[in-house]
């Protein structure tokens, strides 16, 4: 280097833009603050948009609805403290669903300040506090680490089982810089494919069963194109989880139904063989109504990324280490294919057996989810803690197109639909997003809305209004208990609706939602 050429030099806020802008990073949701203004300042050169939430917990939502529907992270820029804090509650519903998310942080300065007055947002310990919830946290100390520790990062989120990682950054190093001829480089995901001996033995169990049943999960998702294959090669029936249900839609040999009804129960207790293909078997899919009453299968051969979740499974399961993607590939290879129509026939007995036994208060909601699926059969549902959703999770014929999920299930939080509505329109602009949420909960997160409007992002928040929590209500009386909270008085509608420039809509009738629902298609734009 000739004497007197100076070295152009970069920050670590846009060392840091860089290697998201190189993981393909398209959105970041969060709120600045002073503590988080040096990772803004190479925001306004670069290609990635910042999105404005109203609270940081809507943020981590709208990541996690971003990443739902993307398969790529969600990534959320928050202050040290508080802004730490009101994200936690979206990173443990991340963990508890598997959720990609990346939570970047600020942090006060780490060196000895026991001399000094408290900073401003100080907590004794947070990245402590942090790792409860995330699958990882790390802290970056100095700008030279910066490209390990967000390759890391990316890499601990999309590697085996997915989760939120945490990356804080003390308000002292982000004022570091470094050459900007330092060369970036990311780390792509590796593939994690079965033992070839486990592959066989799993094919010679399939080879010899005559009446086999599959459980799909949410970890199948990457092998949908090949699920088909796979079950109708053995012209088995198969039953989805909460977040599989569109992996078969309306396919014939498809139950999407709960484990936790009797008629599945009976069904998966009589097969010979049972394969659960990327499913935890948590209690809020395999015994909503903690009767713990599932069955012992005894023949029972699970597939899943994580070992850790494997060596949970009952006694005398075969357990598989693997992507449902590679095991599909390399089974299909193995198995010879079925040729009896008894499968058929067991799926028309349990669906119907499973409708009878759904409880009769949630006709109005069976009646509102098919008035949707049959108007917008490609629309992405996206549902709260809230009646609808909680009879969709038990029974939702949805089509293959389509796409359910919500917050009902695992660390069950309450105001996640608006938010995440919001985050997975951003990840499909084509597509049609509905929000199901609940008068109550529509009141955690009733302020995201603005987002909404900001941003032109064009959902129906359809709010199921009964004003009450119905089904504590439901529960506590079910109890002999007299109820007691249940009943907060949810804000006049129009009102809120007029009041952030929001279309508002009241149908009385399933023929009058439908025509609203016809016409949002034609004409996008924000609606409640």
């Amino acid at each position: 280097m000739r004497k007197g050429l100076r070295v152009k030099e970069c920050s670590l806020g846009k060392v840091l833009i860089q290697l998201l802008e190189q993981q393909n990073v398209k959105y970041v949701f969060g709120i600045p603050g002073v503590h988080t203004v040096e990772l803004y300042r190479a925001l306004s050169g670069s290609k990635i948009r910042h999105i404005t939430s109203r609270h940081e917990q809507g943020a981590g939502f709208m990541a996690d609805g971003y990443a739902r529907l993307s398969g790529k992270p969600g990534v959320c820029i928050v202050i040290t403290g508080p802004g730490m804090t009101n994200v936690l509650t979206a990173m443990a519903q991340a963990r508890s669903d598997s959720i990609p998310m990346l939570v970047i942080s600020g942090v006060n300065k780490l060196r000895d300040t026991h001399k000094q007055r408290s900073p401003l947002h100080d907590l004794p310990n947070q990245r402590k506090l942090v790792k409860q919830v995330a699958i990882a946290s790390y802290t970056i100390k100095e700008i030279g680490q910066t490209h390990l520790i967000i390759n890391k990062a990316f890499s601990k989120m999309m590697s085996r089982k997915p989760g939120p990682v945490h990356v804080q950054i003390p308000i002292d190093i982000m004022m570091q810089t470094i050459p900007e001829t330092t060369k970036l480089q990311s780390i792509r995901k590796k593939s994690l494919a079965p033992k070839q001996s486990e592959i066989l033995t799993v094919s010679d169990a399939i080879n010899k069963s005559k009446n086999p049943c599959i459980i799909l999960g949410g970890g199948a998702r990457s092998a949908k194109e090949k699920i088909k294959k796979f079950v109708e090669k053995l012209q088995a029936p198969t039953v989805s989880t909460v977040n599989a249900r569109d992996l078969l839609g309306r396919h014939e040999l498809h139950i999407p139904a709960s484990p936790s009804l009797k008629p599945v129960r009976q069904l998966l207790k009589q097969a010979d063989l049972v394969l659960a293909l990327g499913t935890e078997m948590g209690q809020t899919d395999y015994d909503m109504y903690e009767d713990g009453l599932f069955p012992d299968l005894k023949n029972l051969i699970r597939v899943d990324i994580d070992e850790h979740q494997l060596a949970q499974s009952p006694p005398r399961t075969q357990n598989v280490i693997g992507e449902i993607n590679a095991f599909c590939d390399e089974i299909l290879k193995h198995i010879r294919p079925k040729h009896n129509s008894m499968g058929k026939n067991l799926v028309k007995i349990c669906t119907t057996s499973v409708k009878l036994e759904i409880p009769t208060h949630y006709k109005a909601c069976e009646l509102l989810l098919s008035t949707i699926i049959s108007n917008l059969p490609e629309a992405i549902l996206i549902g709260d803690s809230t009646q609808p959703t909680y009879y969709g999770n038990l029974y939702c014929e949805i089509t293959d197109k389509n796409r359910w999920f919500n917050s009902a299930t695992g660390f069950g939080t309450l105001g996640y639909a608006i938010p995440a509505s919001i985050g997975a329109q951003l990840a499909g602009l084509d597509k049609t997003i509905i929000c199901i949420i609940g008068d109550g909960g529509l009141q955690f997160t009733l302020a995201e809305l603005g987002t909404a409007i900001d941003e032109s992002i064009p959902v129906i928040f359809l709010v199921w209004s009964n004003s009450e929590y119905k089904e504590i209500r439901t529960f506590m009386e079910s109890q002999s208990i007299t109820p007691i909270g249940v009943s907060p008085k949810p804000p006049k509608l129009k009102l809120t609706a007029k009041s952030y420039g929001i279309e508002y809509k009241n149908p009385k009738s399933a023929s009058k939602l439908s025509r609203i629902l016809q016409e949002f298609n034609k004409n996008r734009r924000p609606l409640i």
